[in-house]
């Protein structure tokens, strides 16, 4: 039995095809004609996660991994969760700080563990109740106790890690989540995800420094009739999407105000195309955009609407045109997501435009300086124990790529399946060259990878060495094999 085989073997063939994902080719998981416009009263007030702030260059914090009691839109569930709350603390820092992150492994432990390979002499465990922490986006070293998602922290087990922020890191948000392989769709689908920001030069310019912020972690979280998550099965009952652990939250804003949301699509599955529309569609509210993936851009752009797939960030402005009630929409996947009530006119406040400032991490790549180019291919197998793979292969610890440091290289990838994958590779951002709808130039982290299409991007393998990997973030297709592991080495 192969590594692959045992990270797979308690996913029953059944559970898998359920759980393909909202685009396949029978169109499960929305109706074109299903109506998104629900009463606007019908949640509470968005309430924002518990912050941690840096102090001295310094944040040092404990995340506990257990199972959590609470309520979702009068559900009582018991999910896999951080903290006991539905959504991780949001962890706020700036660039040159110091993260750390004491992860405690609180859970109960309910499913088998499993020992499935050796990653530089250290056992890897998976299983429902094992566990571990990666943070999302960040260009961070992948080696322990950093960015290390190949450690395995088994109940009544801790971590200690710690992360290095580079002084220079882009700013914008991020988000931590687990990444355990053959249960990280379970435990994200669940709950265990925060959001993670890390500030800059953007955050002085006045006019967005004035802006009020909200963030919005977007989840999925999934549980049957007793409220709990215990199987893969459960990640296709309900279509709800949550935002910070709120069913159909309201937010308030006057006339004039500007607020900065900092929106985070941390589902396990499901892809949101965000709209802010009136009533009856007739009139759409604009998101101003400052940052994707935590990069800031050359310079804003207005949008009337914005796709996140899994793992995707954005930071928009919002202004409060017309007094009203608007929707804030996650398209036919996501379904309601928030009401939006803008009120009696306050303060007219500058909504900025214009320029943002540089960050050397993101400079274009010229077709000059790459220096390897690689094509591969995402594709699917039938069988008794169904995969998504990468060149033919599902993912082994086996077998990372070995890529020198400081290599640029150019990557295109062919989709040779029926559904989507929002590609997602950990440390170093890429830079879209062409496919997938995303204006070439563009910085990202996480892409979606439309069926049957090309795409293509350049990336620098810079600053740090170490074993780290790509993946589909659609994480039940990451968890059925379509991850690649990634060595950068000195020479």
């Amino acid at each position: 039995m192969t590594n692959s085989d045992k990270f797979k073997g308690s996913l029953h063939r059944r559970h898998f095809l359920q759980g393909l994902g909202a685009a396949t080719i029978l169109g499960v998981g929305g109706c074109a004609g299903k109506d998104l416009i629900v009463s606007p009263y019908s949640g509470q007030p968005l309430q924002q996660p518990l912050v941690e702030t840096s102090e001295d260059g310094l944040l040092d914090t404990k995340v506990v991994s257990q199972m959590c009691r609470y309520t979702l839109d009068g559900d009582a569930v018991n999910l896999r969760g951080y903290n006991g709350k539905p959504v991780g603390n949001t962890l706020d820092i700036k660039g040159g700080d110091t993260l750390k992150l004491k992860l405690i492994n609180d859970m109960p432990l309910l499913d088998p563990i499993d020992a499935v390979c050796t990653i530089d002499g250290v056992m890897l465990y998976t299983g429902y109740d094992v566990t571990n922490m990666h943070l999302h986006g960040l260009h961070v070293s992948p080696k322990a106790p950093s960015d290390d998602i190949f450690i395995s922290v088994k109940p009544g087990h801790s971590y200690p890690y710690e992360y290095e922020i580079p002084k220079d890191h882009p700013p914008g948000t991020y988000f931590y989540h687990a990444h355990v392989h053959g249960s990280t769709a379970i435990q994200v689908g669940s709950g265990m995800s925060g959001a993670l920001i890390i500030r800059g030069d953007i955050d002085d310019i006045p006019a967005i420094k004035a802006a009020k912020e909200q963030v919005m972690v977007m989840q999925t979280q999934r549980f049957d009739a007793k409220g709990e998550c215990p199987d893969y099965a459960t990640l296709n009952l309900g279509d709800k999407t949550y935002i910070n652990g709120q069913y159909l939250p309201v937010i308030r804003m006057k006339k004039g105000e500007v607020q900065r949301w900092r929106l985070i699509n941390a589902s396990h599955k499901v892809p949101l195309n965000l709209k802010m529309e009136w009533y009856r569609y007739t009139t759409t509210m604009p998101f101003t955009v400052l940052c994707l993936d935590g990069n800031p851009l050359p310079k804003t752009r207005e949008v009337n609407s914005l796709e996140l797939v899994p793992g995707n960030r954005a930071d928009v402005l919002v202004k409060g045109f017309s007094p009203g009630t608007y929707y804030l929409t996650g398209g036919v996947e996501g379904g309601n997501l928030a009401t939006i009530i803008v009120e009696d006119e306050g303060e007219d406040m500058t909504l900025y435009s214009g320029d943002l400032p540089e960050n050397p991490h993101l400079k274009p790549i010229s077709a000059a300086e790459v220096t390897f180019g690689r094509r591969l291919e995402f594709g699917f197998v039938y069988g008794q124990s169904p995969s998504f793979t990468v060149n033919d292969k599902v993912f082994s610890c086996d077998d990372p790529w070995q890529i020198p440091l400081n290599s640029v290289e150019e990557w295109e990838v062919y989709n040779h399946t029926a559904y989507p994958h929002p590609f997602h590779i950990h440390v170093n951002p890429f830079q879209v060259v062409s496919g997938g709808g995303i204006e070439p130039g563009t910085w990202l982290d996480t892409m979606n990878f439309p069926a049957y299409e090309r795409i293509t991007f350049r990336t620098r393998f810079q600053k740090y060495t170490g074993k780290y990997v790509f993946h589909c973030h659609n994480l039940m297709h990451e968890d059925m094999g379509m991850m690649q592991g990634v060595e950068v080495t000195e020479t």
